[in-house]
């Protein structure tokens, strides 16, 4: 499994858990009660899970320095192949190159 390949993965659960969180809240928002305050609390609670879940994006750490990656795991993550291919800014690893190791969260 290359970097891009985890970062892709990572993106994927982000964007599975994202859309379950909406289905969920859309569910339980039409049988609320339609009192202005309970809409737009729960408009704001969508907003602020929706924005977490894009910037867990740019907080995925690099899995060979463990430091954040920043846009180059972002961009690495959900953006097109380029070439030369992103790379983490603080040991310089290509996102294409091979795993050094377990990607953390992946163990068995």
């Amino acid at each position: 499994m290359t970097i891009r390949q985890y970062l892709r993965l990572r993106s994927d659960r982000y964007a599975t858990a994202t859309f379950v969180f909406l289905l969920l809240v859309g569910a339980s928002a039409a049988g609320a009660p339609r009192i202005l305050a309970i809409r737009i609390a729960i408009a704001v609670v969508v907003v602020a899970v929706v924005a977490a879940a894009f910037w867990s994006l740019f907080e995925i750490r690099c899995p060979n320095c463990a430091k954040r990656m920043g846009t180059a795991g972002f961009w690495g993550a959900v953006g097109p192949v380029r070439d030369p291919s992103p790379r983490c800014p603080h040991c310089g690893i290509s996102i294409d190159a091979k795993m050094p190791g377990k990607p953390p969260g992946l163990q068995s």
